[in-house]
């Protein structure tokens, strides 16, 4: 009995989680659609202070990425991952998965450098 429901919720708690995440997100652009509808149909104005006060109002999000932070976060998670499969597990693949992960966060991090030098650059 166990030993079918452990791949069963292996399988329906990832599935379950984005369904999530899709459905609210989902649910909060109907609402700022709804309440933009509806001040189209007043005949407002739609000015940007007045989109900034609907809820749901998303300007921008998503296009200002830190990628120093997130190169950190990956770099972090792969010195984590490599550490366990030294230390803590049986498994010597651990350790070259953790270090794949901590290049790419290495990578992603002298990205983030190199665009936030390029941008100052561009701004003298």
């Amino acid at each position: 009995m166990w030993a079918l429901l452990i791949p069963l919720a292996g399988i329906a708690m990832p599935v379950g989680i984005v369904w999530i995440v899709f459905y609210y997100d989902n649910r909060t652009k109907e609402q700022f659609n709804a309440t933009l509808q509806k001040l189209i149909e007043s005949g407002q104005e739609l000015s940007p202070e007045l989109l900034e006060s609907v809820p749901g109002y998303k300007a921008g999000k998503g296009k200002d990425k830190d990628d120093i932070r997130s190169g950190l976060i990956t770099s972090g998670v792969g010195i984590g991952i490599a550490l366990f499969g030294h230390f803590g597990a049986e498994e010597q693949a651990l350790f070259g998965i953790g270090l794949l992960v901590l290049s790419i966060g290495v990578g992603i991090l002298a990205y983030g450098i190199y665009s936030k030098n390029k941008k100052g650059d561009d701004l003298s």
